[in-house]
């Protein structure tokens, strides 16, 4: 009877102390679950936001801009308005600060009509000569922007400095001599200019440019100042 009783105590509190365990294993791996699930998230997290800064700067650094523009300049000489093309190659270094090259072309034609003039005694004639003007600038660009001002009047200005050099071509047939000459020079051009996306991740921008333009290409001693005011509109490629 006492060895019964003996047994049955033993087997009571072995059963007892194996329900006891059972629920606090269960809670450790809970918690060590619970654990796991929240390093993962916390490194989702940081995955978030480390990529569109990671995103950003490889943007950056590898960003180039193509910028075709045309529109219309003065020359002080001549005394008029011309075709004013351009092409722009950027390096987009900073948000801020940027460096590239430009090639411009610049035409000016007109005519001009002398008639009834009167030559050692001739006979009334017309005297008309036609010329043109083709100005070839090149320039190493600097421009600084601001495009923390986009959300706030929906556009972003731009400073733009350029030093560079210019050969023209002067083209000119009349009736009593033709010819061409090639005269040379140094340039240089400050720009205000704007720019806007009608989309904001569309890799199109429109590009306004006004600003002046100082050319002085001179040939044996003789200068013809082309210098003057230009405004342009053109699209800007970002590659």
């Amino acid at each position: 009877m006492i060895k019964k009783i003996f047994f049955t105590g033993i087997f009571l509190i072995f059963t007892i102390s194996l329900y006891s365990q059972a629920p606090g294993t269960n809670k450790t791996t809970v918690t060590e679950d619970k654990k796991a699930t929240t390093d993962e998230k916390k490194t989702v997290t940081e995955e978030k936001k480390n990529t569109p800064a990671e995103v950003k700067a490889s943007s950056n650094s590898a960003a180039h801009e193509f910028i075709g523009k045309l529109g219309t300049g003065y020359a002080s000489d001549p005394g008029k308005f011309g075709l004013d093309l351009s092409l722009n190659y950027i390096f987009n270094l900073d948000p801020v600060f940027v460096f590239g090259f430009e090639g411009d072309l610049f035409w000016i034609k007109w005519n001009n009509a002398l008639s009834d003039v009167n030559a050692g005694g001739s006979a009334n004639g017309s005297l008309k000569a036609e010329t043109n003007l083709y100005t070839i600038p090149v320039f190493a660009n600097a421009q600084i922007r601001f495009p923390f001002l986009r959300d706030k009047i929906y556009v972003m200005p731009a400073i733009t400095v350029g030093l560079g050099y210019c050969f023209m071509v002067l083209d000119y047939d009349s009736d009593t001599n033709k010819g061409t000459d090639l005269y040379s020079g140094f340039a240089w051009q400050v720009l205000a200019s704007f720019s806007n996306k009608i989309y904001k991740d569309s890799a199109v921008e429109f590009v306004f440019d006004l600003g002046y333009r100082g050319l002085s290409p001179d040939r044996n001693n003789v200068e013809i100042d082309m210098s003057g005011f230009i405004t342009r509109l053109g699209v800007k490629m970002n590659m």
